[in-house]
């Protein structure tokens, strides 16, 4: 028949889980048995069941929403190590260049996903301009 509706403005907690789980690249067995308690996915009947479950899931309204919080929170890890990296780069005299490489990559785009920092945007700012008045103004 139907299954139970979700509320559109909460998320239970284990949808929430399941979108981080999507977030963090889990893979489809992972969920399976983290979420619904299917170790044997190939054989167990609930599997279907589990699919369609998720896959209903995926169109949640809050999954974006959520999504982006839990990239977001990759994001700040991934940043923290990547100047740690830098640092240690820094520190050290044998050649580092891959790792050094990769560190600026993620601060360069975690300054950017972090702090909205946008190289990109020109402000024309105009001062100064005459009073040129109108037609009527001449008389």
């Amino acid at each position: 028949m139907g299954g139970a509706k979700v509320r559109k403005d909460k998320c239970p907690t284990i949808i929430e889980q399941f979108i981080r789980m999507e977030a963090n690249l889990c893979s489809r067995q992972e969920k399976l048995e983290k979420l619904f308690g299917i170790t044997d996915w190939k054989n167990d009947p609930r599997t279907k069941s589990a699919d369609d479950k998720m896959y209903r899931w995926r169109k949640h309204p809050m999954f974006d929403a959520i999504w982006k919080d839990e990239l977001s929170r990759q994001d700040y890890e991934d940043y923290s190590t990547a100047r740690q990296v830098l640092r240690d780069g820094m520190r050290q005299k044998d050649d580092r260049w891959l790792a050094m490489n990769s560190a600026i990559n993620v601060i360069s785009t975690g300054n950017k996903r972090l702090f909205q920092e946008d190289q990109n945007t020109v402000h024309v700012q105009i001062e100064g301009l005459p009073d040129i008045g109108s037609p009527d103004d001449d008389g």
